[in-house]
């Protein structure tokens, strides 16, 4: 018997519905589907959580009332690995935790231990399928991650993470160059001062270490940077993928990510490239990719989707009601403006941010039909809008897109996904992922 999954990206619901919003079109695509999974990207609290001193842009909390209205939608698992889940520290993971628990929510990617954390969500059907959900994030405050426990040493909650090792190609001469200057101005005295006494491990050869940036002379002399998957997360999370195969009819890994290729939003990064590959190879059957607010391209590889990011599907980041005072210090406010009033000053009266660009509310909603095989049979997207141009009570909630957006989502994936071999067609509809070669 076939399984149907749909898959959203980062939801940031942070107040209920309001009246007149037609949610009831964008839960009928989601609820034909027996899988319906969204990244959950706010912590939930009755704002009592202390705020950590770092957040993952802006500090992102709404209150348990919202996730009633998520429900709405027919979401039935939710991935919650991202850069917002410690906004409010250790309290504010504990209170998104337990108020999915106490609605019956399944959750992945986040936990009170390292292994809660890093291992799948498995849910049995009506049908008598089993599907798992492994969730992790890229991006992160290194104090975000979960830990286990060791001795008497107690686990630490937190996030599912994937670390990345980053080096710099640079040519013989900047090599030389970036040498002078850390010589010159003891960029690495601190550094190499622990190093002598054990604090740190020695450097990589080859490498030079400038503050915390690695550099390597090019090969070619090509200057660029080189992302690749931390081997400790990357053997942790496809041993678990490994785990859900053996166990479980369909294996979803959700990864949420803002790290970027080059400059450009669009182009995924080598690692995330490296990463969706390997969860496939070790049993996986989709990658659903979210983080950078804006779709990414579309890869089939042996014959499994990746979407190396689907944006956004609910964004009302610019309507948090309460920051707390680490917001003004960061930004030297004055600390007599209000949290209306900060803003403005931030985004320049609403003249730049994020919920300036409109490529940030369009997104698609995948609906994917996989047989007893696993194999897929059909790979449709739901094209949406998320009301840029709407009254602001609207403004982040999806709706379907129109026809002219639905154009300009379809041949703005077919630019993005041709490098990997992907081809969609419109049909007035929905977006059709009619060829895919690459793997």
């Amino acid at each position: 018997m076939a399984i149907r999954v749909s898959a959203t990206g980062d939801s940031m619901l942070l107040k209920p519905f309001p009246d007149g919003y037609p949610w009831q079109d964008i839960a009928q695509a989601i609820e034909s589907c027996d899988v319906r999974v969204t990244n959950l990207e706010e912590v939930i609290s009755n704002w009592d959580c202390c705020a950590s001193t770092y957040c993952g842009g802006q500090w992102i909390n709404a209150k348990p009332e919202v996730l009633p209205d998520l429900q709405r939608y027919g979401f039935n698992v939710f991935s919650c690995a991202n850069n917002h889940s410690m906004d409010y520290s250790y309290d504010g993971i504990a209170s998104t935790m337990n108020a999915l628990d106490e609605r019956g929510i399944p959750r992945a990617g986040i936990g009170r231990s390292l292994d809660e954390a890093s291992a799948p969500v498995m849910m049995d059907l009506p049908n008598g399928k089993r599907v798992a959900l492994i969730s992790a994030t890229s991006t992160f405050i290194d104090a975000a991650r979960a830990g286990n426990e060791r001795g008497t040493i107690p686990a630490r909650p937190g996030i599912n993470p994937l670390r990345i090792k980053t080096k710099y190609l640079v040519t013989a001469e900047h090599l030389a160059q970036l040498r002078e200057i850390a010589a010159g101005t003891y960029i690495n005295g601190e550094r190499d001062n622990a190093r002598k006494i054990g604090s740190l491990p020695p450097e990589v050869e080859g490498s030079l270490n400038f503050g915390g940036h690695f550099f390597v002379e090019s090969p070619d002399g090509t200057e660029g940077k080189v992302t690749t998957c931390d081997k400790r997360d990357l053997d942790r999370i496809l041993a678990e993928v490994r785990v859900a195969a053996e166990r479980c009819d369909l294996v979803l890994v959700s990864i949420h990510s803002h790290q970027i290729r080059r400059a450009s939003y669009r182009d995924p990064d080598l690692f995330l490239e490296e990463f969706a590959h390997a969860c496939i190879d070790a049993g996986a059957h989709a990658v659903i990719g979210g983080g950078t607010h804006q779709l990414k391209p579309i890869e089939i590889y042996g014959g499994k989707p990746i979407f190396y990011s689907l944006g956004n599907f609910i964004f009302e980041s610019g309507m948090i009601p309460c920051l707390p005072a680490d917001y003004w210090d960061k930004y030297n406010f004055d600390p007599a403006l209000t949290v209306p009033e900060a803003q403005s000053i931030k985004t320049k009266g609403g003249t730049i941010g994020l919920e300036t660009d409109r490529d940030n509310y369009l997104s698609v909603l995948p609906v994917m039909e996989f047989d007893d095989e696993g194999s897929i049979r059909s790979c449709e997207l739901v094209p949406i809008e998320l009301g840029f141009e709407r009254e602001r009570a609207f403004k982040g909630l999806p709706v379907l897109a129109g026809a002219e957006d639905a154009i300009l989502i379809c041949d703005r994936l077919n630019e993005m996904s041709a490098p990997y071999g992907t081809a969609l067609h419109f049909d007035g509809k929905v977006i059709t992922v009619t060829s895919g070669r690459r793997g």
